[in-house]
């Protein structure tokens, strides 16, 4: 069973007061992306704020990593990257150079 057949398996009724302007609000964007209900639609935002949330945490850890990391860690780091960058820069050249040779 996947992930989202397991979620929907075991839900949840849960019921909320929001102000009118929330509900016309809920309601337009249901229609604009076209959900098939209210409660699609409250899974999605949900599902969009859980995906930013967790963005931001990996976002606040690979920053905490960086700034632990002494000058010469740095340094290193980017020389790997300089690297990383010329042979994508020349595996990318061949590949294009290799289609234009298959196309004649």
């Amino acid at each position: 069973m996947t992930k989202s057949a397991k979620t929907r398996a075991r839900k949840a009724r849960i019921t909320v007061s929001v102000s009118l302007e929330t509900v016309e609000l809920l309601r337009e964007i249901q229609a604009r992306v076209q959900s098939p209900s209210m409660s699609a639609l409250i899974e999605r935002i949900v599902d969009d704020l859980r995906g930013k949330t967790e963005l931001e945490d990996l976002e606040s850890k690979m920053k905490a990593h960086y700034d632990s990391m002494s000058d010469a860690d740095r340094e290193d780091e980017a020389a790997w990257g300089k690297l990383g960058e010329s042979a994508l820069a020349s595996l990318e050249t061949t590949n294009r150079f290799r289609s234009i040779k298959r196309k004649r």
